[in-house]
């Protein structure tokens, strides 16, 4: 049986119970709960499958047990040891009702005892001095079965077995017929220590391979946690946390042949920080490097959908990607985000523009075409932030192959 991995369970719990051993085929309660839950999910799943073997081999035993009766005893026989066949076929269709799996456990322990009961009584009422080695062949076939095949734990097969045996005892001593305890205890008793020692070797491995199913479980988990990272570190700038130079130009490239093939309108942004050199030499490189991640966040406010970018270019500055954003969209924007870097109000104590930190914005927006290129566009969009930090910086200003306009907050 193969049981869904629990990440519930943690490595240094499923190394502590490593270290102690599964000798008790029990895990501490509250880890018991999470496999309890688990097992009886897939021991009701096997079920479906077994049931049918296991209805075999009673008819198999029953047709056997049925020749060599009495005449006279074989419809008596058949009334009674039928109800066994009858706990195995009931057992069977709840193993097909999904919300009965929580109680598979259940239903089969009392079904088993049950069977056990049953074929123990029949033995001793059937049996009549004759010691016939098919009964107790019957009784040893019920045993081994109830241990080793049926599905259920360790303690529960154990609770299972016993209990019909006594159960048996109970019902013959009433029934005031004599039992042939010799060979009961070489029949019934051998296979019950036979059915347990199976059971528990069972049982144990069942755990032994849920814990290592539950370690690869949680090493597949690491891996893949680590490979997130290395993404991330391969495609994102340490400092800002936005997209790098690197994945920038990746997803440049996709997205313009996706507006040349659907014809529809990009924007780029160049965002440069005014004076930022001065703002370095006076405050240090920690509140730069803090300006960057606060200047870096507000960025990263400004794109609304899924396919656009914000982006480390290089220093200080910085390249936003706007797909399916036209020209009158692309200065809304812009204008939002000066005023947003404004809000914030950093204080810039070299500033030859203002006594906050400023920002310079070059825009360039189109409808590409295979006459157009990548590197031209990105070109006019530099070309904008160069006219917008000569014009005295602190503003934007807006480029295309058609038109320029500028504007100063």
């Amino acid at each position: 049986m193969k049981l869904e991995a629990s990440t519930l369970f943690k490595q240094e719990q499923i190394d502590l119970l490593i270290a102690r051993g599964l000798n008790l085929v029990r895990f501490p309660k509250g880890l018991e709960t999470i496999y309890k839950n688990l097992y009886r999910n897939g021991a009701a799943l096997e079920f479906r499958y077994r049931a049918p073997i296991i209805l075999g081999l009673y008819l198999y035993l029953c047709i056997g047990t049925y020749q060599i009766l009495p005449t006279e005893i074989r419809s008596e026989w058949i009334m009674f040891y039928g109800w066994v066949g009858l706990i195995i076929f009931f057992a069977w269709f709840l193993s097909f009702i999904p919300t009965m799996n929580k109680w598979f456990e259940h239903y089969v322990c009392l079904g088993s005892v049950g069977s056990v009961a049953l074929t123990f009584t029949l033995i001793n009422v059937l049996e009549q001095g004759q010691n016939n080695v098919l009964f107790h062949a019957a009784m040893m076939y019920a045993i081994v079965i109830i241990y080793g095949f049926v599905g259920m734990r360790f303690y529960t097969a154990v609770i299972a077995g016993w209990c019909g045996g006594l159960i048996g005892i109970i019902v013959t001593t009433w029934l005031n017929i004599s039992i042939d305890w010799t060979f009961l205890n070489r029949t019934y008793t051998f296979s019950s220590f036979l059915g347990m020692a199976l059971a528990y070797a069972i049982d144990r491995q069942h755990r032994e391979n849920y814990l290592q199913n539950c370690m690869i479980e949680l090493n597949r988990i690491e891996l893949k946690h680590q490979t997130e990272q290395l993404s991330i570190l391969s495609n994102h700038d340490p400092l800002t946390g936005l997209a790098n130079r690197r994945y920038l130009d990746k997803v440049l490239e996709n997205e313009w042949n996706r507006s040349i093939i659907h014809q529809t309108s990009i924007t780029i942004m160049m965002v440069d920080i005014d004076c930022f050199k001065q703002y370095n030499d006076t405050l240090g490189h920690l509140h730069g490097d803090d300006c960057l991640k606060q200047i870096a966040n507000i960025l990263n406010s400004v794109p609304s959908k899924n396919n656009d970018l914000v982006a480390r270019y290089g220093g200080e500055e910085f390249l936003l990607l706007f797909t399916l954003t036209n020209e009158d969209q692309a200065l809304i924007k812009a204008k939002y985000l000066m005023e947003r870097i404004h809000e914030i109000g950093i204080i810039h104590p070299q500033s030859s523009i203002s006594k906050y930190l400023t920002v310079s914005v070059g825009v360039a927006t189109i409808i590409p075409n295979l006459n157009n290129s990548l590197s031209e566009f990105i070109a006019h969009a530099d070309h904008a932030l160069y006219i917008a930090k000569s014009n005295g910086k602190n503003q934007f200003h807006l480029s295309t192959s058609y038109k320029e306009s500028h504007q100063v907050l």
